[in-house]
């Protein structure tokens, strides 16, 4: 059983420097899953990397939330066709 990790809301944003009405718009947007337990609320730890790359286009290219989530999905799409581009050129080599 893989056990899960969390961290405060408030610990991620007075780190980074960020309100947390930020990380709510950002779950509103579908970016990051807010967990909550009891009457605070946390990020999973498996997450935390995603959250921090969002922050940094945030704060460095000072994109809106709603840029970032463009970007986010510009991003995971370019993934994917490096991924299947790295498969065709698998079955192409196999076939020289």
């Amino acid at each position: 059983m893989e056990t899960t990790n969390y961290i405060s809301i408030q610990a991620f944003c007075q780190y980074h420097g960020i309100e947390s009405r930020l990380i709510f718009t950002f779950q509103e947007l579908g970016l990051v899953k807010i967990v909550q337990q009891e009457a605070d609320y946390y990020l999973e730890d498996d997450t935390l990397s995603r959250l921090e790359q969002i922050v940094r286009l945030y704060k460095d290219l000072d994109l809106s939330p709603e840029g970032i989530d463009v970007v986010v999905g510009l991003l995971a799409k370019i993934e994917k066709l490096q991924e299947e581009n790295q498969l065709l050129v698998r079955k192409l080599k196999m076939l020289e």
